[in-house]
């Protein structure tokens, strides 16, 4: 008894000495994380970017792994692609910038009056977000649309006498329903700018004479920039290649990234034309996370 005790003592003291060094450690604590963003994140991004760069035969749908780039041209040479692409930012733009608007106040609020009342707001911001996204999204097509709940209340309100335009399938309410689903990453990446800035600083600010706007401008503003920037990217991004809001609710009249893609490789089968347009979206994101880090550091986001 006393021998095999002091054996498996042995080998956990031995055990225990071979993670002691640095390398042992790094790769215990980062090796699944790694192998995991290999496997599922640049193992398919890799091969993405190849098929771009090759053809597939339309008779026989087969990939010929040649070097092309005649998934490239056609896609420059096409009016189609170059307005999907143009409309696609425009939409992901506007949804930022409303984001930003709606999601500020509430972030501010939080981290100067209501931080006992954290906890309760962001549950009721995230509440609707426990089901599933796709869920959320048919609630929204069934306020949408000429006999939709907000024309239907609306004529029965007697404010207008037919569907108004405004609550159609389209544009408007693919915004509507993307700044639903990210409104809370822009709140949470806001909220951790503002909950580490020395609010005093606006107190002296007031003080010396600055007003409201320029306090603002020149003492909130520089602060919270980090959280702005990483709130807008979580937005912006995911909004760029939005796929279930602009089906539900653009209900075919509105054609982005995300559709244009899928009918690509749903309905033709060009997955060497669809991955050059995937690319545009990979260019786009390390583009925009190149400038940003080119301007605010990793530590910054979480206030000052």
């Amino acid at each position: 008894m006393s021998e095999t005790a002091s054996v498996d003592r042995s080998y956990r003291e031995r055990l225990l000495s071979s993670f002691r060094d640095r390398q042992s450690q790094l790769a215990v604590t980062t090796g699944p994380s790694l192998l995991w963003l290999v496997l599922f994140l640049l193992t398919p991004v890799a091969l993405m970017t190849a098929l771009s760069f090759v053809r597939v035969d339309p008779t026989t749908f087969q990939v010929v792994w040649e070097p092309s780039l005649g998934s490239y041209r056609a896609l420059i040479a096409g009016d189609t692609f170059v307005s999907v692409v143009v409309l696609s930012f425009k939409i992901a733009a506007v949804t930022t910038l409303i984001t930003l608007a709606l999601a500020f106040p509430v972030a501010y609020t939080l981290a100067t009056r209501l931080e006992r009342s954290f906890g309760v707001v962001i549950f009721l911001v995230l509440l609707p977000f426990f089901t599933m996204y796709i869920v959320r999204a048919y609630s929204w097509l069934l306020l949408f649309g000429s006999g939709g709940i907000l024309n239907t209340l609306l004529i029965r309100l007697g404010v207008i006498s037919q569907p108004t335009g405004l609550f159609e399938f389209g544009q408007a309410a693919i915004v509507v329903g993307l700044v639903h689903a990210y409104f809370p990453y822009m709140l949470l990446s806001l909220y951790a700018s503002l909950d580490g800035v020395d609010f005093s600083l606006v107190e002296a600010a007031r003080d010396l004479g600055a007003s409201r706007i320029e306090t603002f401008v020149d003492v909130v503003l520089p602060l919270v920039m980090p959280g702005m920037i990483a709130g807008s990217l979580f937005v912006f991004v995911p909004s760029l290649g939005a796929f279930i809001t602009p089906r539900f609710l653009g209900q075919g009249k509105i054609l982005m990234l995300g559709l244009y893609i899928e009918q690509r490789i749903g309905s033709l089968y060009q997955v060497d034309y669809a991955s050059a347009a995937s690319m545009i979206i990979v260019l786009t994101i390390v583009v925009l996370f190149a400038l940003s880090f080119r301007y605010i550091d990793v530590e910054d986001l979480g206030g000052v």
